[in-house]
């Protein structure tokens, strides 16, 4: 932390600007020995960039001491020419004056370390910067806002006043402290736990803000999967063809779905194993298993083709597990057949296009009801976190069973006070600490 660290915080490529930063105590006295410039806090100063007096680049640069900047060190930011080229000869000179390539994330780490961020608020950094619908960068931004932090530091509060009673009352039992019986305690223990519980629960969402709700298309061979999935998405992303069963894999497509990430994917139909080939068996073993890993299932109907037994089947064993469903009556452009009239779902033409942007706002609006938190409520995008609430809701749990022996519930009390530390960084080891900003990009 007492050196100087540097690297380009722009995306690879050309561009019109880019950006190299770089953090640490001595950041001006580096930054003097290849620019020129007259330096004054968070002013976006004219800067000559220069190899040992020999012009390089004409930058704008922004000087923000510590320990009010980003990191909590002095950094410096030079936007040049988006020339990757410059952009790496600046690079060279800022290490050749004694600074040192950054490590991924090592910026956002120092900003950790520095107290200027929790690990919870640190990690929403890289998840705003990979967000790429607005559901994913609202729950960015609400994270590195706080908000779980702050819930999460709520709980850690009222755990640590229980503690504090219970811990008092073994080394001072002489003392006259606030009644706190074993009944009053195991409840307040078990209300927490709840809480902890509840946060927990909001995971689901979370996981499908950040990375997308999994909608496995299933259907019998040649209910056109394919031509739908293509039709979804824009483009001729699946083979298709007349012959039944041209998809032999699943295969995964990402769609911005009014602003919800959905990861679509086609997969081979399902019909009477028996019947089929040993290809055609892995590749409804492997339908089954995208449809058990699913968020959503849009089961594709041919309207085309009288609807059977095995079509009620498959609308079963789509719907097993709780998952909610969608039901495409693809081919709305040939006649329609016999026993589809009690079966609700979306008429749509894969060839044509009819009815196509009608399924794909059913799609969204069901994925909005699945994956949008509510407003002003915090939510869980990491599993890392789900995971530490849940065991801390299961320490909570075991100290509520012994709360008439003081010793071992408050055992119970410090692991869960640290699995909720192991959230915003507190009892956090090295060795996750390393293996969460390895995900960093270099220069954030």
């Amino acid at each position: 932390m007492n050196d100087v660290i540097a690297a380009i915080a722009t995306p690879a490529g050309e561009g019109a600007l880019g950006i190299v930063r770089l953090s640490g105590p001595d950041v001006l006295a580096v930054a003097a020995r290849f620019v020129r410039a007259p330096w004054q806090p968070r002013l976006a100063t004219l800067a000559l960039v220069h190899d040992e007096g020999r012009p390089v680049e004409r930058a704008v640069g922004v000087y923000f001491p510590g320990p009010d900047s980003y990191t909590g060190d002095d950094v410096l930011e030079l936007t040049a020419h988006g020339s990757p080229y410059l952009l790496s000869r600046i690079l060279e000179l800022a290490v050749r004056s004694g600074a040192r390539l950054a490590s991924p994330g090592e910026f956002t780490h120092r900003a950790y370390l520095n107290g200027r961020l929790d690990l919870a608020q640190a990690e929403a950094v890289s998840l705003l910067i990979r967000a790429r619908t607005e559901t994913t960068a609202r729950a960015a931004f609400e994270q590195l806002e706080g908000r779980l932090s702050n819930a999460v530091e709520d709980l850690r509060r009222r755990i640590t006043g229980g503690l504090a009673i219970v811990e008092a009352s073994l080394d001072h039992p002489e003392e006259d402290l606030p009644a706190f019986g074993p009944e009053t305690a195991a409840a307040a223990a078990s209300r927490l736990a709840e809480e902890a519980r509840r946060l927990a629960a909001t995971h689901r969402r979370g996981r499908l803000a950040a990375d997308g709700a999994r909608v496995s298309i299933v259907g019998r061979p040649n209910a056109g999967k394919s031509s739908l999935l293509n039709a979804l998405v824009g483009r001729d992303r699946a083979i298709v063809a007349d012959e039944p069963g041209t998809t032999r894999d699943t295969l995964e497509e990402t769609a911005d779905l009014r602003g919800v990430r959905a990861v679509l994917v086609d997969t081979a139909g399902l019909r009477d194993e028996a019947e089929a080939g040993a290809v055609e068996r892995e590749g409804i073993r492997r339908t089954r298993a995208s449809l058990a890993a699913s968020d959503v299932a849009l089961v594709v109907l041919d309207r085309s083709v009288d609807f059977q037994e095995p079509d009620r089947s498959l609308l079963e064993e789509a719907a097993a597990g709780g998952r909610p469903v969608i039901v495409a009556l693809n081919k709305a452009d040939l006649p329609r057949a016999s026993g589809l009239d009690g079966i609700e779902g979306v008429q749509v033409s894969a060839l044509t296009g009819d009815g196509v942007s009608r399924l794909a706002e059913r799609l969204a609006d069901e994925l909005a009801r699945t994956g949008a938190a509510p407003e002003g409520e915090p939510w869980v995008v990491s599993l890392r976190h789900r995971l530490a609430l849940e065991e801390s809701a299961a320490a909570l749990d075991r100290a509520a069973a012994v709360a008439g022996e003081a010793e071992l519930a408050a055992v119970h009390l410090r692991e869960a006070l640290a699995k909720l530390g192991e959230i915003v960084g507190d009892t956090a080891t090295e060795e996750v600490l390393r293996e969460l900003f390895s995900r960093f990009c270099v220069g954030k």
